[in-house]
């Protein structure tokens, strides 16, 4: 096929096939339009094996073929989806037989320069004779004619002619990579249209794209006979965006809000999270809701709330955690799953690189700033190294990341779900022992996580019964979910949700919640906190998430019982004193009880009591006087101990202590 005969079949398949939607775009004002592939291929497999072979010229063809209709003002450039998939080529198979050739790819968007115009002809001005030259411009540098036909090499640019361009790096998907292969990129140069403000949304870092274009070679350095591979893109389509970019057509929302009008919907959401696992309902519901989320606020003197939940699992072995996490950040878009010991703090947040082509640092994002406005599952978090952890304490409650490294000082957005989990210290639990003090998190870390739940492994007959069923029938039945609501459609219902429902608290909501907070930290003795505002703040959260997931515009009632409910049921868990009874935040937020803190002190107190001229007290007689204090021989002892290994006190002589 020569090029007259492309451009005969693009004028016919356009005039039959796309007129109305050609006069669309030409009444919207658009600079494109977009053409399935395999529409065409039914229409003219010669054409679109014209395309994969000579795509520069087929192209060109293409763009006079839509001049066809109604004689066309504009250029009107065409641009070309779903490609078959036996045309698509990974990144790591992209060789040399692919330059010049039309072909698609899949990837993840790692980094994308800043748009820039670069120029594509200049008119030049000889200075000796005034003539005029136009010279098409395809290197690095502005290069003038060679010479005018007065004789002269001296040239004026006088005009220059402009195109946005862009720079995508696009890096292979986790799930195509084998082995321990480190993962391909590939350069992506967008231009047009593909750089227009409204279009550069869908070109964030962290989407899943597919890049239809051309496959290009240029030297790696001037005169080189080695060269660098790079795509010219005709057009890039999200596969994988944030909840609130998703979108949905009539039929899809119809079907929505008739899933809504269901008054066990929350159940069947539920029900869909992860149900090869067994149990675990309690967890399940609250990864539901940090799902939704709840509504972020700012308010008139610039301080904003966040509405990500943030959840913590500390589980024992064997008990499902990681694939709870890895379930979720599969199905939120934009989700990331990382494991604690290799991941670092860069990793996490941002890293400074420098770009090879310019030689100027640029930032690269980390995975919880590519998660934005979706979410992060953080597995093996006691894992990681104390520097590492700390980095996640801005995006946890700031929900942003500062950089101050190089000559860059940026702060970057992270408004991220975290859903984390780890091992106790010693595999598994000391019921009393509190949650901070068996697990390697710094306490202020661990206070930003809205819910902690402590995954138990306990012998039961009859669980233990149905959860080696449930394990046996995966293996041998591993096709068959009975999930309630499939992966796609549930992805569907919480973007809607996200994106469209924003649930106002009502009255008799905030009362109940307040009720329940006031008579929480009422029914403490005066030295304990049961909660404090962090909670109450959690409660919200979960409040609004649930009424989200109803896609309720108010927060009712109901959807305040369930966050009580749920904040009871993580407070029972991980935030009652053994000794009282009591609920007890201190147990959570600073690994020490009340009840343990006013041991501690009453000690301390008879050590400086008991202590002679050496200011040494003698251990038996510290034993003695605390059992008048009602303190057990057995806890004064574990204090004095807890004391001496915290630098506190030393025994200067057998059976003394002393303080530091």
């Amino acid at each position: 096929m020569d090029y007259g005969e492309a451009v005969t079949e693009f004028e016919e398949f356009f005039t039959e096939r796309y007129e109305e939607e050609v006069l669309q775009a030409e009444k919207r004002g658009d600079e494109s339009i977009v053409v399935e592939f395999k529409e065409l291929d039914l229409f003219s497999p010669e054409v679109t094996e014209y395309i994969r072979d000579n795509p520069e010229q087929a192209l060109d063809a293409a763009r006079e073929g839509v001049m066809a209709i109604d004689l066309l003002e504009t250029d009107m450039n065409v641009r070309f989806v779903n490609m078959p998939e036996e045309d698509y080529v990974l990144l790591r198979n992209m060789r040399s037989e692919h330059i010049g050739r039309f072909v698609p790819v899949e990837g993840m968007i790692k980094r994308a320069s800043q748009v820039k115009p670069e120029v594509v002809s200049a008119t030049f001005e000889c200075t000796q004779c005034g003539a005029t030259y136009e010279k098409d411009q395809d290197s690095s540098q502005l290069k003038s004619p060679y010479k005018c036909d007065c004789g002269s090499k001296r040239f004026e640019p006088l005009e220059k002619h402009m195109r946005d361009t862009q720079i995508v790096t696009l890096e292979e998907n986790p799930e195509s990579r084998e082995g321990s292969e480190q993962p391909s990129s590939l350069s992506v140069i967008l231009e047009g249209d593909l750089v227009d403000p409204e279009f550069q949304k869908k070109v964030v870092p962290g989407n899943v794209v597919e890049v239809t274009g051309i496959v290009r070679e240029r030297p790696i350095k001037k005169n080189s006979k080695k060269f660098d591979i790079f795509m010219e893109a005709n057009n890039v389509e999200p596969r994988q965006q944030e909840f609130e970019q998703l979108e949905l057509d009539e039929d899809e929302i119809e079907h929505i809000k008739e899933m809504a009008e269901d008054p066990k919907i929350f159940e069947r959401i539920i029900g869909s999270i992860a149900p090869s696992i067994y149990g675990h309902d309690k967890i399940k519901e609250a990864i539901a809701l940090q799902l939704f989320g709840g509504v972020r606020k700012t308010r008139e003197d610039g301080v904003k709330s966040r509405g990500d939940l943030h959840i913590l699992l500390i589980g024992e072995p064997g008990t499902g955690k990681s694939q709870l996490l890895k379930f979720t950040g599969e199905l939120a878009p934009k989700g990331r799953y990382v494991v604690g010991k290799s991941s670092t703090g860069a990793g996490l947040t941002a890293s400074v690189v420098k770009e090879e082509s310019t030689g100027e640092f640029s930032l690269e994002a980390g995975a919880v700033v590519l998660a934005h406005k979706g979410m992060a599952a953080i597995d093996e978090i006691d894992k990681m190294s104390v520097e590492d952890r700390s980095s996640l304490h801005e995006a946890m409650e700031q929900q942003q990341i500062s950089v101050s490294k190089a000559n860059i000082q940026a702060t970057l957005n992270a408004q991220t779900s975290i859903l984390a989990a780890g091992n106790p210290k010693l595999g598994r639990f000391d019921p009393y022992e509190p949650i901070p003090e068996q697990i390697n998190i710094g306490d202020t870390l661990l206070s930003r996580f809205d819910f902690i739940f402590p995954v138990k492994d306990e012998p039961d007959k009859d669980r233990d019964t149905k959860l080696a069923n449930q394990i046996l029938s995966n293996h041998r039945e591993p096709e068959e979910q009975d999930a309630e609501i499939d992966k796609q459609q549930l992805r569907r219902y919480v973007a809607y949700a996200k994106k469209n429902v924003r649930p106002q608290l009502l009255e008799e909501a905030t009362d109940k919640i307040q009720e329940f907070y006031v008579s929480m930290r009422s029914s403490g003795d005066k030295d304990s906190v049961p909660i404090t505002a962090r909670q109450l703040e959690a409660m919200v959260r979960i409040a609004e998430a649930s009424a989200r997931a109803q896609l309720k515009e108010e927060v009712d009632e109901s959807d305040a019982q369930r966050a009580i409910d749920i904040l009871t049921y993580t407070l029972e868990q991980v935030g009652m004193d053994p000794e009282t009874g009591d609920f007890d935040i201190d147990r959570i937020e600073s690994g020490v009880s009340s009840s343990q803190r006013n041991r501690i002190q009453t000690i301390k107190h008879l050590i400086d009591e008991l202590s002679g001229d050496d200011n040494s007290a003698e251990i038996e007689e510290v034993i003695e006087r605390a059992e008048s204090e009602d303190i057990t021989p057995e806890k004064t002892e574990k204090v004095i101990e807890k004391l001496k290994r915290e630098g506190e006190l030393f025994e200067p002589k057998q059976g003394f202590v002393q303080k530091i």
